[in-house]
C-alpha cells in the first residue's frame, strides 16, 4: 500500500490564491446547502431514533428500491435483492475486489485508469493488464462516460465488443459509472449493465457528483448472489453506510432536489470545460494534445514528449497552481507527459489564468 498522490496533492492546495486544477471536486457553491438543512431538519424531528441507529448492511430499503427503478430496463427487471448500498463508489470497488479476486488472478484496465482502483486493489496482488478486451481477463474493469482521467466515452461498438469478449471469456465486467449524469452533448450509448441484461456486469455508481461527496452514499448492482457475498464483506468492514445520511439523500430524492440538480451542474461544468479548451488552444503549444471530453469532470493533456510532467508541477506548485501528472494513472511507468486537469471546480477566469501559468511554465 502507498498514499494516494492525489490526495497528498490535496493537502497543499488549500493555500491562498492557488488555482487547483487537481482534485476531482463538484463545485462547492453549487452545493445544496438549504435544502439539505431543511432536509435534515425533517429527518430528525420525523425519524429521529431511525437515523440515529445502526441500520441494516444492505442499505435503507426504500433508497435501494429507488436505484433498482431507476435502473431498471424491458430487458433489465431489478429489484432491492440486486443492490447495496455503499459508503461511496469506492467502497464499493474495494468490496468488490475483496469478494472477486486472489493472488495473481488477472485484471484488465484502460491505460491510463482510475488511480483510487488501483490503490484498492494493488494490495490483493492481482496482475493488471491493459486493454479491456483482454482475452486473460478473470475481472474487466472500466469507466465507460468521460473517464477519469482522460474524459473518453466508449461508443455503443466498443461496448459492445467488451461485453461479447467478457461473455466468451467468462469475465466479470466492473462498470464503474459516477460522471453519467454529467453529460454535456450529445447522447450516451446504453450502460453496459443495460446491455449484456446483468449476466456479467456489476455497476458501481454514487450521489457524490449530484448531490455531495461528503455524503458518501453510492451503489452496487448485481447477481443477488455476489450482493449476498459483498454484504458480509461489508459487515466485516464498516457493518452499514451512515444510516442519517441514507435517509438525507432519501429525503432529497423525495423533494426532487436529485433532477433539479442535474440541469444546474451540467450548465455550469459545460461552461468551464469550454473555457479551459480555449485556454489551451490560446496558450499550449502546438505539439500538445488533450482529450474533448463530451461530459464528466476531466480532461487529459499529453505534452511534447522531452517534457515531464511531475518536474512542470514542481514549479507550477511556486506560481499557484496545481494539476496531477497523468503517470500516477499509467501502468508500467508510461504517461511521464501527461497531466490529467479537472475543470469542475474553479471558475471560468480562474481556469484561463491557471492554464496561462502552466502554459508559461512549460
Amino acid at each position: 500500500m502507498k498514499r494516494s498522490a492525489i490526495r497528498e496533492l490535496l493537502r497543499c492546495i488549500g493555500r491562498p490564491g492557488m488555482i487547483s486544477f487537481a482534485g476531482g471536486l463538484p463545485a462547492p457553491e453549487l452545493f445544496p446547502v438549504d435544502e439539505m438543512r431543511e432536509a435534515s431538519a425533517t429527518i430528525l424531528k420525523e425519524h429521529p431514533v431511525t437515523a440515529l441507529q445502526y441500520g441494516e448492511t444492505e442499505g435503507i430499503a426504500d433508497l435501494r428500491d429507488w436505484v433498482a427503478n431507476r435502473f431498471s430496463e424491458a430487458g433489465l427487471r431489478l429489484s432491492r435483492a440486486n443492490v447495496l448500498i455503499v459508503s461511496g463508489a469506492q467502497q464499493g470497488l474495494d468490496l468488490l475486489g475483496r469478494v472477486l479476486l486472489n493472488q495473481g488472478d488477472v485484471v484488465a484496465v484502460d491505460n491510463p485508469t482510475y488511480l483510487a482502483l488501483l490503490s484498492a486493489w494493488r494490495p490483493l496482488e492481482p496482475r493488471f493488464v491493459t486493454g479491456i478486451d483482454s482475452a486473460t481477463a478473470k475481472v474487466v474493469y472500466t469507466v465507460p462516460n468521460f473517464q477519469n482521467p482522460q474524459g473518453t466515452t466508449l461508443d455503443m461498438d466498443q461496448r459492445k465488443k467488451v461485453i461479447a469478449h467478457a461473455r466468451t471469456n467468462g469475465s466479470a465486467i466492473i462498470e464503474d459509472d459516477p460522471y453519467r449524469e454529467l453529460l454535456y452533448e450529445g447522447a450516451l450509448p446504453p450502460s453496459l449493465l443495460t446491455l449484456d441484461g446483468g449476466q456479467n456486469v456489476v455497476y458501481v455508481s454514487t450521489f457524490s457528483k449530484v448531490l455531495a461527496p461528503g455524503l458518501r452514499v453510492g451503489w452496487v448492482i448485481g447477481h443477488e448472489a455476489l450482493i449476498e457475498k459483498l454484504v458480509q464483506a461489508k459487515q466485516g468492514m464498516d457493518l452499514h453506510t451512515s444510516t442519517l445520511n441514507q435517509l438525507l439523500v432519501l429525503e432529497l430524492l423525495r423533494r426532487g432536489i436529485y433532477e433539479r440538480q442535474i440541469p444546474r451542474l451540467r450548465e455550469t461544468y459545460r461552461h468551464r470545460r469550454d473555457a479551459m479548451l480555449q485556454a489551451l488552444e490560446k496558450y499550449f503549444p502546438t505539439e500538445a494534445r488533450w482529450t474533448r471530453p463530451a461530459g464528466g469532470m476531466f480532461l487529459m493533456v499529453h505534452l511534447p514528449p522531452h517534457l515531464s510532467a511531475a518536474d512542470l508541477l514542481t514549479r507550477c506548485l511556486q506560481k499557484n497552481v496545481a494539476f496531477v501528472p497523468g503517470e500516477e494513472f499509467h501502468l508500467h511507468g508510461e504517461g511521464k507527459n501527461t497531466l490529467r486537469l479537472n475543470f469542475s471546480n474553479a471558475t471560468p477566469e480562474r481556469i484561463i489564468e491557471g492554464i496561462g501559468r502552466i502554459a508559461g511554465l512549460m
